[in-house]
């Protein structure tokens, strides 16, 4: 497969990585040669205008902007020469902001933050929006799915080539909103077209963001309607029908029930809402939120009864406390109201007896030489035949030279024949040969034993199954180990289908046709509702399936149109029904415990039973050694003299 490269205007050369998200304006990408840098392609070409604003946000981008957001580093072109997408930092371990809304998304990403932790993030956001105004930069497009934020609480902004951007005279617009976040005099205008954002239309976005934050997801244009005027989250923002105003007379919107009030947060940050939501002008800037927010971290004060529930001191009691006794609403999900099993309590008791050990053994050398044993001896047979052998031998030669010296050299072919003769019909060599080769057989023979000792010894016969019962109750061990995690994963599992359920139903009331949803007319509508999307809780299906006509774009629209009613669910746990199937979950674990309790012991025991085998065979053969070398090594030396001799 062929990797797709792309050239930036540093000269830097990209290769696509793994796909790591895909949004309504493109997809984005690892780089393999930049491991802490993305590459985001956009899914059309972008026009000479966001070309233009690219190349700019490049040129300024600073290190305060890095630290606050995903900033353009690159514009890349492809291989044609088009310019098809940018360079961003890497955002590592963040996820959207809108997962602090939930009780169920914070217990899932954020499982041991109070609510002193949301006050902490909301004071982050209003820092980041404060750095990006100091750099004479406007958002715009302000959303909870494009701030993104980590375990610590660190805030950074995504799509930031959607930001407006003023380059001398010139204005690169931000021509994109949610209504939610858009202050009433831009959503008077009925579009953003060639609209000049400022710090001011920011910080109404701002203040809704830190709104959901303190208030768990809530949106203060949302609530009751004690009137029976029709009025929708837009039309309320337009006439300033701040749901939790503690000013406004003759109020057509109330605070949702079983909802915080501003009378539960301090009398500043009271302020800063009423006034970022009852007036166009001089909304709160980013600076007096974090000085607000800081007196109010300061105020927080934790529950005596519950370690994760924090709340300002200005409310006298734990709120979170007082709606799970009031209304059952668990708005800090913690593992407090689910069933626990005691029996998981001695996981590491029970392991902590049985300890699994490699066998080592010293392994014995293959050398059987021994400098304290002497050289070995001849038998006295064949000394006798090889001294008969030798003095014939040397009678033949001195009788052969006598005869040649007092006749003629004749006699020397005679004395050769007479040699050849008595070797051929004398048995003297023949037995020569047989005792060598008796012992080198000897010899081989006991070097064979004495190896086959050895190999026994260093590598005992059932040293393999001794091996394969360790694998085996190791993996038996490692599933005992997993039990109170698989139990907890269980539980959340349990947990979450209940949750998933719920919302789905809460979801299902609000039928896409009757909801202003932006960039959504009527046809569109029509084309998804006939398509089986017909209420917000349908909407996950497009995960699913594809529709002509409804593009990322329109996907991405939808998806922040069902978050968006999300955020008003109200989460009241069926404790019962939960706590029964955990009942169940428990029953299924405890069985497995005591199965795998009964067969780590037996195959425990088994496994000393073959250990014992092969340490009983490693004790029997050690004593053996020595005796073996020695007699493999008397074989050699026999055998060595006797070939000298021979």
């Amino acid at each position: 497969m062929v990797t797709q490269k792309y050239t930036g205007l540093s000269k830097k050369n990209y290769s696509l990585g793994q796909k790591i998200g895909q949004g309504g304006e493109g997809a984005v990408f690892m780089i393999q040669e930049y491991p802490g840098q993305v590459i985001k392609i956009y899914t059309e070409m972008p026009d000479p205008d966001k070309i233009d604003k690219l190349i700019y946000m490049t040129s300024i981008a600073k290190e305060e902007l890095l630290k606050f957001a995903a900033w353009p580093t690159d514009v890349v072109r492809d291989n044609a020469g088009r310019y098809c997408g940018i360079i961003m930092r890497k955002l590592d371990a963040f996820v959207p902001l809108h997962k602090l809304f939930s009780p169920m998304d914070r217990k899932q990403t954020f499982a041991d933050k109070g609510y002193n932790f949301l006050v902490h993030v909301a004071t982050n956001l209003a820092a980041a929006f404060h750095k990006i105004h100091e750099a004479g930069i406007i958002i715009g497009d302000v959303n909870e799915a494009n701030i993104l934020v980590n375990q610590i609480g660190m805030v950074a902004l995504i799509d930031c080539d959607s930001f407006q951007i003023k380059n001398g005279n010139r204005y690169h617009f931000c021509e994109v909103g949610i209504p939610r976040y858009t202050p009433p005099e831009l959503l008077r205008r009925g579009s953003f077209d060639l609209v000049i954002r400022t710090a001011n239309t920011d910080n109404f976005s701002l203040a809704t963001l830190i709104f959901q934050l303190l208030f768990l997801g809530r949106a203060p244009f949302t609530g009751i309607n004690p009137t029976g005027e029709d009025i929708d989250e837009e039309t309320a923002i337009k006439t300033h029908e701040f749901a939790y105003s503690l000013k406004r007379t003759n109020k057509k919107l109330l605070p949702a029930k079983n909802s915080l009030t501003l009378n539960t947060m301090t009398t500043g940050v009271s302020a800063l809402f009423h006034a970022a939501f009852e007036q166009d002008m001089q909304r709160p800037s980013a600076s007096l939120w974090i000085q607000e927010l800081s007196r109010l971290k300061k105020s927080i004060v934790q529950c005596s009864k519950t370690k994760i529930h924090f709340y300002p001191n200005v409310i006298g009691e734990c709120p979170w406390c007082n709606f799970k006794e009031r209304a059952n609403i668990l708005y800090f999900l913690d593992d407090a109201y689910l069933k626990t099993l005691p029996e998981l309590n001695d996981i590491n008791q029970f392991i902590n007896g049985f300890r699994i050990e490699i066998i080592s053994i010293n392994k014995l050398p293959a050398n059987f030489e021994r400098p304290d044993m002497k050289a070995g001896k001849v038998p006295i047979e064949y000394r006798k035949l090889k001294w008969i052998d030798l003095s014939v031998f040397t009678a033949i030669v001195l009788l052969t030279l006598t005869l040649c010296l007092l006749f003629n050299w004749g006699f020397l072919l005679g004395g050769f024949i007479s040699i050849w003769t008595y070797r051929s019909i004398t048995p003297t060599k023949r037995k020569l040969q047989a005792g060598i080769t008796s012992l080198e057989n000897a010899f081989e023979q006991h070097k064979k034993s004495f190896h086959n000792l050895i190999s026994q010894h260093n590598r005992p016969p059932e040293t393999d199954r001794y091996n394969q019962i360790i694998r085996h109750l190791s993996q038996q061990i490692d599933h005992f180990k997993r039990l109170p995690e698989d139990f907890e994963t269980g539980k959340r599992k349990i947990e979450m289908n209940y949750y998933q359920k719920s919302l789905n139903t809460y979801l299902s009331r609000f039928d896409i046709r009757d909801y202003n949803i932006p960039t959504f007319g009527s046809s569109k509508k029509l084309l998804v509702y006939t398509n089986g999307i017909r209420t917000a809780a349908d909407v996950s299906k497009l995960s699913n399936i594809k529709i002509a006509g409804i593009g990322p774009k329109n996907i991405q629209i939808l998806i922040d149109w069902q978050r968006q009613i999300s955020a008003d669910f109200t989460h009241l746990p069926e404790i019962n029904a939960i706590n029964r199937d955990i009942s169940q979950l428990s029953h299924d674990i405890s069985t497995r415990k005591q199965g795998l309790e009964t067969e780590i012991k037996k195959e425990y025991k088994t496994l000393m039973l073959v250990k014992g085998n092969i340490m009983s065979t490693v004790k029997t053969l050690e004593p053996q050694y020595e005796q073996f070398a020695r007699k493999v090594y008397q074989a050699k030396l026999d055998l060595d003299a006797f070939r000298k001799l021979y």
